[in-house]
């Protein structure tokens, strides 16, 4: 591999990538002030994770990992495997999104448990709920589409999907005279058929077009199954610790939610610019490397990518923890959002920001694994953080009474164990 063009590849993805970051903050920027910690923001706030958290299972983190790969290693059979698991995925994404729409209550209980006690609260997110649902479905295919595009390393058109996404959030939220559930329901819809539009069209520019093949192929399929389960705990794990905070934020002051998600939010820019662009751009190329047996090459982008990773994350948490009120009122100190509003974000993000150089060199560990096929170790890392985040967050909330603020803690507790276990496999890899 080339590591200048490595690392041009990772610049014009986290290019686009701060640009929806800027746009993703506008967004933020116009709820926080429109909706303060409000219930309606709260509501958007935890109905929106659970469609959020099975994204992460169908849509682009699992997708990404377990079929880029697989469509290195199909060679000539390439359309065939692509049309198999878009078969699949139309077929269970379907079924799952019409469960959801006339099951809805079963969710808000299972992920909004806090809830329950407020009728009109209730109601009110279950029908938010069967509003966005079908948004899984679009940005699921968008994923797709975006796992071709990385098997052809073409990584703009992927990076630059989000802007989309928060730039018609930002003009619903301008051009309506009230800033409701209903409207921010439509706006995701939309933003979600936009998005899938442009990159079903990039795929066709790339000599692809889907269609339906149920003549499923076991051997074809093979390789893109073994790596789609441990794929879907390494692309949704920190998803999934973030939902389990947000499940037992409802259980807290009105509030809690907004203040997690706005200190999450900022928690996942580094990690979306800098550590997922660098996992993405290695795992083709990572790829290659183990299958033709160049461990010189291997070993290098091994290097690269885990020191810069941990470096920048390190660097990260450095800013947010000496500037993190002054970044929160330059913000989002305005409108409904007040100055208790501001503090209680800052406490949770930087018990937040202390996970960061852990968690994005934990995204390019992951890409390791998927290129070796260790896909177990990524399955047993995904189990054993979902597990501390769980037993941590009931600790600090329960027996600690730490508030939101313990939830965030938790989940930084349960990425740095992880690290450390994966830091361990990892060495033993480069020495191999």
């Amino acid at each position: 591999m080339n590591i200048s063009r490595f690392w041009k590849a990772s610049a014009g993805f986290s290019f686009f990538t701060l640009i929806s970051r800027v746009f993703g903050y506008v967004r933020d920027l116009l709820f926080s002030s429109l909706l303060g910690a409000s219930t309606i923001h709260d509501i958007f706030v935890v109905v929106f994770k659970i469609p959020n958290v099975f994204r992460s299972f169908f849509g682009e983190g699992a997708l990404s990992q377990s079929l880029t790969p697989s469509i290195i290693e199909a060679n000539v059979r390439v359309e065939k495997l692509l049309n198999q698991v878009f078969s699949l995925l139309f077929i269970t994404l379907l079924t799952f999104v019409s469960f959801v729409m006339i099951f809805p209550n079963i969710f808000i209980n299972l992920f909004a448990p806090g809830f329950i006690s407020d009728a009109e609260k209730y109601q009110s997110a279950a029908s938010f709920l069967q509003l966005v649902f079908p948004y899984i479905m679009l940005i699921s295919f968008v994923a797709f589409f975006g796992a071709y595009q990385n098997s052809k390393k073409k990584f703009q058109i992927v990076a630059a999907t989000p802007i989309i996404f928060n730039l018609t959030l930002i003009i619903f939220a301008l051009s309506s005279s009230e800033l409701s559930l209903g409207v921010i329901g439509i706006a995701i819809l939309t933003a979600g058929m936009l998005q899938l539009i442009i990159n079903g069209i990039a795929s066709a520019y790339l000599n692809y077009i889907p269609s339906l093949d149920f003549n499923f192929d076991r051997a074809l399929m093979s390789s893109f199954f073994s790596r789609l389960i441990p794929a879907i705990f390494a692309a949704g794990i920190y998803q999934l610790n973030v939902l389990v905070d947000t499940v037992f934020a409802s259980y807290l002051v009105t509030g809690s939610p907004t203040w997690l998600y706005l200190s999450d939010r900022l928690i996942q820019f580094p990690m979306g610019l800098f550590g997922v662009a660098i996992a993405l751009v290695a795992l083709p190329d990572l790829t290659e490397a183990f299958k033709d047996g160049k461990k010189d090459s291997f070993r290098k982008i091994l290097a690269k990518g885990s020191i810069s990773t941990f470096l920048i994350g390190f660097v990260s948490f450095i800013f947010y923890f000496f500037a993190a009120t002054e970044i929160i009122k330059l913000l989002f100190f305005r409108g409904e959002f007040t100055s208790y509003d501001v503090d209680m974000t800052v406490s949770s993000l930087i018990a937040y920001s202390f996970a960061l150089p852990f968690l994005l060199s934990s995204k390019f560990f992951n890409s390791v694994f998927f290129a070796i096929s260790k896909t177990k170790v990524v399955l047993a890392l995904g189990v054993i953080s979902l597990i501390t985040n769980l037993v941590l967050n009931y600790l600090f909330i329960f027996e600690y009474n730490w508030g939101h603020t313990g939830l965030a803690l938790a989940t930084t507790y349960a990425a740095i164990l992880v690290w450390l276990i994966a830091l361990i496999l990892i060495l033993k890899v480069r020495r191999s």
